[in-house]
């Protein structure tokens, strides 16, 4: 039976009625699907998530829906408006949770969005189930949107409301922003790493726009913009408006304002300290100035650093804990080392639901050394399978671009007593450091104390891996991935990360010689195999980041003897944990050529009538693996 992290809402009790639960517990043994989807309409599938009805919404964009069966109901959405840049239909499909059937597509109007890139709702991990949150790309950004039922009907019928975020690039495509469970969204916008603006703002439950009480920016309803806390001291008005603005000049949002809090020795989250209150006191030799911004921009900070060179920020990932409206967020910055040298600089802030700061952890050993890897947060989550004041642990996906004795916290290091001081793969390792790589970590809610890490960084091609094949059956003859130095190569993750109700952590991302488990789906050839490939792998850690509970690379069969094509013929997009695995969504992209990828399809299993067994054209990839009965 799934018992799903958290999805739906209204909508999810009214499908379960209108469409009856295959969710009884089975006694046969339970089979892996994978298959295609499409075969007209350029379909991408770009969002995963599973009901505890035992229902699976799969969301994505397509060119046209004439892919789907007669008998699958469409339902189309409204109340979003026009959006002249796309010419996509984006789509959620509903289907039972083996896939088997495709009872019901709900669309938004063609030309409103390219996809739909999030499902999230406002329930706590397995309690009754919430309302029903969606957003998508269009042109001008994206838009964040809520959906409703009415009355007694077994579909949703419109959009409660609709809110039209203005962002480009980065911000535009990975579209940060979460819900809690009083119905309040906090969403990130503006462009990163630029000239003009970004921030984050906060939407009250009726979509419009909500006034977070500490937070240290605030606008009247005639557009009076003060700095300053709290809200309701606004001396220009009534407030309606705040945020959390990610640009340095003329703005404080992430410095001190005092002496005392610039100067202030904080915890660095694994035993030794860090100066500053807040993330960006670390560029500046003086505090923050609300009343005087220019004098506040002078350089460099305690440890060498300067900011770089652009003002404003990045705000990457955002994630609210259910059990309060807590909110943590993680970004990085543009930053100067001192010899000049371009840098980016992460970091991760936690507040309160109304805004007070909690902490922040920059994820590294602040020293004068300094850290020159460029590093970013690229995902955040919470395991709520602790309480939230003990050891309830907030989950940070990362990303380090270079290789320093400065990078993130290696995971047979941490300091905290619980730690088994191993992790299953402890640092960065090898001789190439212009490559991006993964890394995990587990930190406290309330302080921000680390207490398990890994990297995630797969090995090179032709990596010299020093060591005797893993003696843990699940390890499927891989040597651990901590013996001797191999060189590791790029390891790019994607932003959706899921904890399931054991503390296991589901991540999807693309790699080259990936470690894949006994139990996996489809496996990696081993050194003595033959050649890798370049693929897109669906994996699960324990609850500690010391084992793999599962591990597949999902990509078009290959030859490992013979020469050829590296690149992967699956993107990954989403994943979702069920109990005993997880459930995956993607796409077959077109090759640069515009026509379909060369080379064999995937290992299509177990195929829904729907659904299909091979590509004819740019098509969505759909999933549901299981490790564990």
């Amino acid at each position: 039976m799934f018992h799903p992290f958290h999805c739906l809402s209204i909508v999810t009790l009214l499908i379960a009625t209108a469409i009856p639960s295959t969710a009884q517990k089975s006694t046969s043994k339970k089979q892996d699907v994978l298959a295609y989807a499409g075969g007209k309409g350029n379909v991408r599938f770009t969002s995963i998530c599973a009901l505890q009805e035992g229902k699976i919404l799969v969301a994505g964009g397509a060119d046209s829906l004439d892919w789907l069966p007669a008998t699958t109901k469409r339902v189309e959405l409204s109340g979003a408006p026009p959006d002249s840049g796309s010419g996509k239909i984006a789509f959620i499909l509903i289907t039972s949770e083996n896939l088997r059937d495709a009872p019901l597509v709900l669309t938004l109007p063609k030309g409103t969005a390219k996809s739909i890139r999030w499902i999230k709702t406002s329930n706590q991990p397995y309690t009754p189930t919430g309302d029903l949150y969606i957003s998508g790309e269009n042109a001008t950004g994206y838009f964040i949107a809520k959906l409703n039922a009415k009355g007694t009907d077994v579909t949703p019928y419109h959009l409660t409301w609709f809110h039209q975020v203005k962002a480009k690039k980065d911000i535009a495509e990975k579209q940060p922003w979460d819900v809690g469970s009083d119905g309040r969204i906090v969403f990130a916008s503006g462009e990163a790493h630029g000239q003009d603006w970004a921030d984050v703002q906060r939407l009250e439950p009726d979509g419009k726009p909500g006034v977070v009480e500490h937070w240290r920016n605030h606008w009247t309803a005639t557009g009076n913009d003060w700095q300053g806390t709290p809200a309701s001291a606004n001396p220009h008005g009534a407030s309606v408006r705040s945020a959390i603005v990610f640009k340095m000049t003329g703005r404080g949002s992430l410095r001190s304002w005092t002496e005392a809090d610039y100067k202030a020795l904080t915890p660095d989250g694994n035993g030794g300290t860090k100066q500053g209150k807040w993330p960006w006191d670390t560029f500046f030799s003086v505090p923050f100035d609300p009343q005087d911004p220019k004098s506040s921009l002078s350089g460099p900070g305690y440890t060498g650093y300067k900011w770089g060179r652009n003002p404003v920020g990045h705000p990457q990932a955002i994630v609210i804990d259910r059990r309060n409206n807590d909110i943590y967020l993680g970004g990085n910055n543009q930053s100067k080392l001192p010899d000049g040298q371009p840098d980016f600089e992460p970091f991760v802030i936690a507040f309160t639901h109304d805004g007070k700061q909690k902490w922040w952890q920059r994820l590294y050993k602040e020293t004068a050394q300094n850290s020159t890897p460029d590093q970013y947060v690229d995902g955040l989550a919470i395991d709520y399978t602790q309480p939230e004041n003990t050891e309830g642990a907030l989950v940070v996906l990362a990303r380090c671009h270079g290789n320093n004795v400065i990078n993130f916290w290696n995971g047979n290091k941490i300091t905290h007593p619980k730690n088994p001081g191993i992790s299953f793969q402890n640092q960065f390792t090898g001789k190439s450091g212009n490559i991006h790589i993964g890394w995990l970590g587990r930190m406290t809610l309330t302080q921000g104390t680390m207490l398990h890490a890994t990297y995630v960084a797969e090995w090179s091609d032709t990596a010299k891996v020093d060591g005797k094949p893993s003696p843990e059956a699940w390890m499927d003859g891989w040597p651990s991935p901590n013996a001797g130095w191999p060189d590791v190569n790029t390891t790019r993750c994607q932003p959706a990360i899921h904890v399931d109700r054991f503390g296991n952590i589901a991540i999807i991302a693309t790699g080259r010689r990936v470690i894949t488990t006994a139990n996996a789906h489809q496996k990696m050839p081993k050194f003595a195999e033959g050649e890798s490939k370049w693929s897109d792998f669906v994996r699960v850690y324990d609850r500690e980041l010391r084992t793999l509970k599962y591990s597949s690379i999902i990509t078009g069969s290959w030859n490992p003897q013979m020469k050829g094509s590296s690149s992967s013929d699956v993107k990954l997009e989403g994943v979702f944990p069920i109990d005993g695995g997880v459930v995956i969504a993607g796409y077959a992209p077109l090759s640069k050529e515009g026509t379909i990828a060369n080379g064999p399809d995937m290992p299509v299993t177990n195929a829904p009538a729907w659904s299909a067994k091979s590509r004819s054209a740019e098509m969505g990839v759909i999933g549901v693996l299981h490790y564990a009965e």
